[in-house]
């Protein structure tokens, strides 16, 4: 009888050390999923701090301003124009054909609304037809908040976020697969 509980002690304890050896398997991979996570999401913070400190230099006074110029110069249009492929296009990818000066008015039409859209913004979600629309404006050397400043300091931290959301989203696209398989392996971690 002891004979026979010790055979059987002994089965358990070397299912038990082989659970144990693959729990250990696990949490180690698991460990290096998290810390490459970590160091991809490190990347986006940049982008999104440099995004939100643009918002911080908008507010009601100087977009106000901004719409009430007659015929601004080429660079803040442009601005203007890709801040509308983003706001206008960016969750539904209907990308707007009209981004004339015209059209960027209405948009800032009422300018708290705008304001809102631009703080709130959907920036792990942005349709790939506005990414798209989005680049010949990121690649335009002129589409730059330095060179915008001397324009138009609310056309600079409109410049300034298009730029940083752009950003954002392509480290947040390249992190999120990452973060999806850190998840499904902390849930095979907690499953085992």
């Amino acid at each position: 009888v002891v004979g026979r509980e010790t055979e059987i002690v002994s089965k358990e304890k070397t299912i038990a050390d082989e659970e144990e050896e693959k729990v250990q398997v696990i949490t180690a991979d698991v460990s290096v999923k998290q810390k490459a996570c970590e160091e991809d999401l490190a990347k986006a913070e940049p982008a999104l701090n440099a995004a939100q400190e643009a918002l911080n230099t908008l507010n009601k006074n100087n977009l106000t301003e901004l719409k009430s110029f007659g015929s601004p110069p080429n660079a803040v249009i442009t601005v203007v124009a890709g801040v509308m492929v983003l706001i206008l296009g960016g969750t539904t990818g209907k990308i707007p054909k009209d981004r004339s000066w015209k059209a960027g008015k209405v948009m800032m039409g009422k300018v708290d609304e705008f304001l809102n859209n631009l703080i709130y913004y959907d920036k792990e979600h942005i349709h790939e037809n506005a990414v798209k629309a989005i680049q010949p404006y990121i690649k335009d050397p002129e589409f730059d908040p330095e060179f915008i400043r001397g324009k138009s300091l609310a056309a600079a931290g409109l410049c300034a976020w298009a730029v940083n959301i752009v950003k954002f989203y392509e480290v947040y696209c390249f992190v999120e697969p990452k973060r999806l398989m850190l998840e499904a392996a902390n849930a095979e971690l907690n499953a085992a």
